[in-house]
C-alpha cells in the first residue's frame, strides 16, 4: 500500500519575513521559500510516516514559475511529494 503527503511550501513572507532587505520588493519575498521551514516539515511527516510502518520511497519536489515585471521570472519550489510504502 502507497501513501502519499502534499507538503505546501511556505515563502519567507509567509513566515514573517519583510521585504524591506529586497528593496522594498514583496513581489519578490514571496517566491523565496523558506528553506528551513520546508526541511522541518519534510522531517515530521518523514517520521510520521515511519512511525505508522511506512518506508519514504521518494520525495519530490515541486517546481513552480513566476514571471515578474519585464517577462523576468523566477523558478522556486513550490512543494514536495513524500511517497511511502507500507511494510508488511
Amino acid at each position: 500500500m502507497l501513501k502519499t503527503v502534499h507538503i505546501k511550501t511556505a515563502s519567507l513572507e509567509d513566515n514573517g519575513a519583510s521585504a524591506s532587505w529586497l528593496n522594498n520588493n514583496k513581489a519578490n519575498i514571496k517566491t523565496i521559500v523558506d528553506g528551513e521551514a520546508l526541511a522541518k516539515e519534510i522531517e515530521k511527516q518523514g517520521n510520521l510516516l515511519i512511525k505508522d510502518g511506512y518506508q519514504i520511497i521518494s520525495i519530490l519536489p515541486i517546481t513552480s514559475q513566476k514571471i515578474e515585471s519585464h517577462s523576468l521570472s523566477a523558478t522556486f519550489t513550490s512543494g514536495v511529494i513524500i511517497t511511502a510504502a507500507k511494510i508488511n
